[in-house]
């Protein structure tokens, strides 16, 4: 059975598709957000979250790229919750609330939406069907 996520608000299933690629990436947000107040290092929300460095640190970039973070210039990095779009705050409010109301359908959703290099992977392997005409 293919989860398709219809449980879920619209706008929900467009973030997640577009910014959203694991359920760590999802947490690493979420703390940020929840704790908004504060600025974050990746090692701090390495420790907070019980996840490497080094995955935060990819995690933290990945979400300052798409313009949900942004960072500061200094040495050690600091990371805020700050998307540029009016429309990504409001769709991570309303992923917050369906998160914490729904954890399994999200997960379930995350993990069902394929990624671009797992796609292209499956893609290469796709059988064509033999033509008539074909010596192979």
């Amino acid at each position: 059975m293919r989860v398709t996520g219809s449980d879920l608000p619209q706008g929900v299933q467009r973030f997640l598709r577009v910014h959203i690629d694991s359920i760590e990436k999802l947490e690493v947000l979420l703390l940020l957000r929840n704790r908004a107040e504060r600025p974050w290092t990746a090692s701090e929300v390495a420790l907070e979250l019980r996840i490497t460095e080094v995955s935060s640190t990819a995690r933290l970039e990945d979400l300052a790229s798409s313009e949900l973070l942004v960072r500061n210039g200094e040495t050690p990095v600091e990371y805020r919750f700050s998307p540029a779009r009016s429309d990504d705050v409001r769709a991570i409010s309303e992923l917050a609330l369906t998160y914490s109301e729904r954890r399994v359908s999200i997960i379930t959703f995350i993990f069902s939406k394929p990624t671009e290099r797992v796609q292209g992977f499956a893609d290469a392997f796709l059988l064509r069907k033999k033509r008539d005409d074909d010596p192979g």
